[in-house]
């Protein structure tokens, strides 16, 4: 009578035949009968025990077989019924390994790159790890072998080298080339950065540029600040937009004078179009709102119409402003008091109309007959029925 072999999922993997043997798989199974079966059982033992160790894979595994690589050193598990993949630390080598599954890792000795298999691909697992990233950060080391320091390279190109060592010169390989970096000092070093001067044409032709704090630091570095409290006027230095050389432009209608802390200049221009100020507002109120005086603060709507409390309009954008520091624009908007701003309108209304509150709250209307004191400005736009918003000059 055979033996039916069944797997822990309940599937069956083989049967054996009285007084024969079975090779169906990496072990060897012994049918009844079988003469001389001590000798095959004790070598399925020997096989367990070295998880079938070997220089090359077992020919006939099944899935969950455990074989120990015996070149690698490495324990590999059958994944599929066919092929073995890594189950422990990383495959160590030059080239690809065969028959990855997503999630194998990969220490690739020829450009010393820790990859995972991820979407049908090895990636480079730095800190972008996104598939298809073009980043690389690579150890590099000193001549000595005992500085090491970080590249960072995009694209195949190094663009810059970080380092926390005492400056020294890099080792000249394939990692990082001693005429690309020189030398190699504390911080953020750039390609082809002179070791005086720290300047880099290689770096400006290819935009590798530094901005921010980092730049800061360089372009005031042994500044020194000194506080003057004196009746003399200071010049204000400016630096060329071209080439970015400071220089001083000295001119007695154009200083600061500390004592009574006043810019003095002979005109000014501003890109917007009006002058605003801060007021405490019992809302939050959007650009185009039409506002007066009362609430429970200093500023709130109205549905009044022709309401001579009227303050004035919300402001977008004002070329000048008033009493900045009292709030923000949530608390304390900027009201228009002069100039051209966007207003929030409602009704009939043509170029020219005299505006007041409207009885909608926020909103301006045309004014009808003479209402001393409650104009808010003139409109500069048409607006034929409901509402919308239009310019208007505030008076």
């Amino acid at each position: 009578m055979p033996y039916i072999l069944t797997k822990t999922d309940g599937t069956t993997l083989t049967t054996v035949q009285d007084a024969t043997v079975d090779n169906t798989t990496s072990l060897t199974f012994i049918g009844r009968n079988y003469s001389g079966y001590g000798q095959p059982i004790e070598e399925n033992f020997i096989h367990l025990l070295e998880n079938f160790s070997n220089t090359i894979a077992p020919t006939t595994p099944i899935q969950g077989q455990l074989w120990f690589d015996s070149t690698l050193q490495q324990l590999q598990i059958c994944y599929d019924g066919i092929n073995f993949t890594n189950a422990s630390n990383a495959t160590v080598s030059n080239v690809k390994p065969s028959n990855p599954v997503t999630g194998s890792i990969w220490w690739d000795t020829g450009n010393n790159l820790l990859k995972i298999y991820v979407e049908g691909a090895w990636q480079s697992s730095d800190i972008f790890g996104a598939a298809g990233s073009s980043w690389d950060f690579n150890k590099i080391v000193s001549l000595s072998g005992s500085k090491p320091a970080i590249k960072a390279t995009y694209n195949n190109d190094v663009f810059a080298v970080f380092s926390d060592q005492t400056e020294y010169t890099p080792y000249n390989d394939t990692l990082v080339s001693s005429s690309t970096f020189p030398i190699i000092k504390p911080g953020i070093t750039l390609p082809g950065a002179n070791p005086t001067t720290g300047s880099s044409a290689v770096s400006a032709t290819n935009g590798y540029l530094l901005w921010g704090t980092a730049a800061e630091a360089i372009t005031t570095k042994g500044v020194t600040v000194s506080v003057k409290s004196d009746n003399t006027s200071y010049y204000i230095p400016f630096a060329n937009g071209t080439t970015g050389s400071p220089s001083l432009y000295t001119n007695s209608d154009f200083n600061y004078n500390p004592s009574t802390n006043i810019l003095q200049v002979t005109a000014s221009a501003a890109l917007y179009a009006d002058l605003a100020e801060r007021y405490e507002a019992d809302d939050i109120y959007e650009p185009g709102t039409v506002l007066v005086i009362g609430g429970s603060k200093e500023v709130t709507t109205t549905t009044i119409y022709a309401d001579t409390r009227v303050a004035g309009i919300v402001s977008k954008n004002p070329a000048y402003m008033m009493n900045s520091a009292a709030g923000t624009d949530e608390t304390h908007p900027y009201i228009a008091l002069k100039g051209r701003v966007p207003c929030k309108v409602v009704g009939s209304i043509l170029k020219g109309d005299l505006l007041v509150t409207s009885t909608r709250p926020g909103h301006a209307e045309k004014a009808i007959g003479h209402l001393s004191g409650a104009i808010i400005g003139k409109a500069l736009e048409d607006n034929f029925e409901g509402s919308a918003v239009i310019e208007v000059l505030v008076v």
